[in-house]
């Protein structure tokens, strides 16, 4: 998982496996930054195959429950 910021907006690329331990690590880590800091725009860029994943919905969830900003979620399908 990468994290960075530019224009205005935090990048999140996740080429991780996404289990259990990986979505908690996300959310820690994203809602923490967001937490601290005034970010209104995130791109989740999630490089699998797996594009039903709960894992990912509870993420979506949990973030509008929390935050008022704007997620785009992207998916790049793994060769």
């Amino acid at each position: 998982m990468n994290i960075y910021y530019m224009n205005n907006t935090l990048y999140v690329n996740l080429n991780d496996y996404l289990d259990d331990m990986n979505a908690n690590t996300l959310k820690s880590r994203v809602f923490g930054i967001l937490d601290d800091y005034d970010i209104e725009n995130i791109v989740l860029n999630i490089i699998s195959n797996n594009k039903d994943n709960y894992l990912i919905d509870d993420f979506i969830k949990e973030y509008h429950k929390r935050y008022n900003g704007n997620l785009l979620i992207k998916w790049f399908d793994l060769i």
